[in-house]
């Protein structure tokens, strides 16, 4: 733990951190380059004095959100842009993966399906999370005009693009923020420290994505909370399950918000 390390390390350690949450706000969503990667180039320089089982596994968030400061990050459904994007972004989940298994021999990084028992209390969670969606993503699409962001055709090819785009982003988040980068930050942090970390982390990719305006201050607590919910039931499917069902709710709200007249289920209509 990063808590246990010299007076020094321990500075350096948050200092590369800090460095890591500002690099990240100042390349993605603030879409400053060069500030954003002389800040991630310095934060991972920093690991260089903190311990050496701290900066193997912080420099693979470095480099993630690196590949992701490089990914044309948009809701741009067009073939070629998905097919790029896609494989930045899965090259900042698989990177980490390979490393810690194939070359330091370890599953920091797992992807657990079986433990979780789903009672009434979490199905309820789960309806709780569509019930908050269908008022609050609606809500922030007519109040800051957030859903001209995303093209949406009533062809039935390019709404099954779309469907696959968002669920597939929303998937890929958890797999990213929570299973992966959570997993390297709690190798050394408190649990609420690294979660704090992976939610600035997490809002940052969204705001990019278009969910701008008010939406950062619903996304980071959603964030805060996945991360808790993975801690209390190590099961990857059910915040998954989470995270679609929102999905779901954001995909129609995004057509009704484009065709208010062919999908009039919204309150904000």
């Amino acid at each position: 733990m990063l808590q246990q390390a010299s007076r020094s390390e321990k500075i350096f350690g948050y200092t590369s951190l800090l460095l890591l949450i500002s690099g990240t706000v100042a390349a993605i969503p603030l879409e400053d380059k060069a500030l954003g990667f002389s800040l991630l180039a310095l934060g991972a320089g920093c690991l260089a004095a903190t311990s050496t089982q701290f900066a193997k596994h912080i420099i693979l968030v470095f480099i993630s959100i690196g590949l992701l400061a490089l990914t044309p990050i948009s809701p741009d459904i067009d073939f070629a842009h998905f097919l790029t994007m896609g494989s930045y972004l899965s090259l900042a989940v698989l990177v980490p993966l390979l490393i810690t298994r194939y070359v330091y021999k370890e599953k920091i990084i797992r992807f657990p399906i079986g433990k979780h028992t789903w009672t009434r209390g979490h199905i309820g969670y789960l309806l709780l999370a569509a019930a908050l969606s269908y008022v609050l993503l609606p809500l922030w699409m007519s109040t800051t005009g957030g859903y001209q962001y995303w093209t949406v055709v009533l062809e039935p090819l390019q709404l099954f693009v779309l469907f696959l785009g968002t669920n597939g982003l929303g998937i890929w988040d958890e797999l990213f923020f929570i299973v992966t980068v959570l997993a390297l930050l709690r190798k050394h942090l408190p649990f609420y420290q690294a979660n704090l970390v992976q939610a600035v982390l997490f809002t940052s990719f969204l705001y990019e994505l278009g969910f701008r305006g008010w939406a950062p201050f619903a996304i980071f607590p959603f964030a805060l909370l996945q991360g808790i919910v993975f801690k209390k039931t190590e099961n990857l499917l059910y915040i998954i399950a989470i995270h679609l069902t929102i999905d779901l709710v954001l995909y129609l709200a995004l057509i009704n918000a484009f065709y208010p007249d062919v999908l009039d289920i919204f309150l904000t209509n």
